[in-house]
C-alpha cells in the first residue's frame, strides 16, 4: 500500500514538473496587422515570436487586450495566457500586467 501511495505521489510530481506552461512573459515590438475579416490581429515580440488575438472585430475584446499596445509604447513586460493549441502564431486568451508568476 505504501508503494502505491509513493508511486501515485511521484507520478503527480513528475506530471506537474513536465507540464507545459500556458503563460509567457513578453515585450511587444509591433502589431503586424489584422486578418482579412478584421476579427483578429497578430503581433510580434522583441524575441521575434508571433502571437494572435481573436477579438471578433473588436466587439469581444479579450481580458487585458489594451496592455498589448501599451507594451509597445512603454517597453514593459506583459504576461500572456495562451491557448493550449500549439499552432503558430500562438493564440492569446488573456493578458496581464507585469511578468508571469
Amino acid at each position: 500500500m505504501k508503494k502505491l501511495i509513493l508511486a501515485c505521489g511521484l507520478c503527480l510530481i513528475c506530471t506537474s514538473l513536465f507540464a507545459q506552461s500556458n503563460t509567457t512573459t513578453v515585450i511587444v515590438k509591433k502589431i503586424e496587422g489584422f486578418s482579412e475579416s478584421g476579427d483578429a490581429f497578430s503581433f510580434k515580440t522583441t524575441t521575434g515570436k508571433r502571437y494572435q488575438v481573436y477579438n471578433a472585430g473588436g466587439s469581444n475584446p479579450i481580458q487585458g487586450e489594451e496592455l498589448i499596445s501599451s507594451s509597445i509604447k512603454s517597453k514593459k513586460a506583459i504576461c500572456l495566457r495562451l491557448d493550449a493549441d500549439k499552432t503558430e502564431p500562438r493564440l492569446v486568451q488573456s493578458v496581464h500586467k507585469g511578468k508571469c508568476k
